[in-house]
């Protein structure tokens, strides 16, 4: 039976939109993802890289817009009393700012600060224990890659919402959804052979 849903953020709940190649070019760096960057670099260049996020993420949140169907997913959730949980490689900081403009609660929070960030399943196993549930009855959806690695690592059940610019090839998940609102079939999904192992 499934027992809680972990969303990803940026992608998922709301709209991609944080500008990744004005943060390169102002890093200097063709540099891929700036966390793993800013891990690898020097404490100097790392304060730097992460300062230059944090500000283009604060902005990327205060300009954030909710994904189509978010707000009729998490009511669905809540009516079917699963714990709900929020994942993300965000800062606390942003979290916090889209959280509080779209009028959304998350009891549960893992952001970077918190942990080893995604693909690491350390941010699952922090949230899994917070929830008091175990991996085998989560759900984690995202909209990358990295969400679907962290996912499967730490044991859960996992859900791709798929951009058709986006072509996942490298990890399969066990779902792949085209919208959010389409989690609601997967809860269904798993209400129905909890159903059959009842009976």
């Amino acid at each position: 039976m499934l027992r809680g849903i972990i969303f990803d953020m940026d992608g998922t709940l709301t709209k991609p939109n944080v500008d990744f190649a004005a943060i390169e070019r102002e890093i200097g760096a063709k540099v891929g993802f700036i966390i793993d960057y800013a891990e690898k670099s020097s404490p100097e260049e790392r304060r730097r890289a992460l300062e230059i996020l944090e500000r283009y993420e604060a902005q990327a949140a205060m300009n954030s817009e909710l994904n189509e169907g978010v707000l009729e997913i998490l009511e669905f959730v809540s009516k079917k009393q699963l714990k709900r949980a929020l994942l993300t490689r965000n800062s606390r900081k942003s979290v916090d700012t889209v959280l509080r403009k779209h009028n959304l609660h998350f009891e549960f929070i893992a952001s970077r600060e918190d942990t080893k960030p995604k693909p690491a399943p350390d941010p699952i196993f922090l949230l899994s224990k917070k929830m008091n549930i175990h991996t085998d009855y989560l759900l984690m959806v995202g909209d990358y890659k990295y969400d679907i690695m962290c996912g499967k690592a730490a044991g859960t059940k996992t859900a791709l919402l798929r951009y058709k610019e986006y072509v996942e090839t490298e990890v399969i998940p066990d779902f792949e959804i085209s919208n959010i609102r389409e989690v609601i079939h997967i809860i269904e999904h798993f209400e129905k052979v909890g159903a059959k192992a009842v009976t």
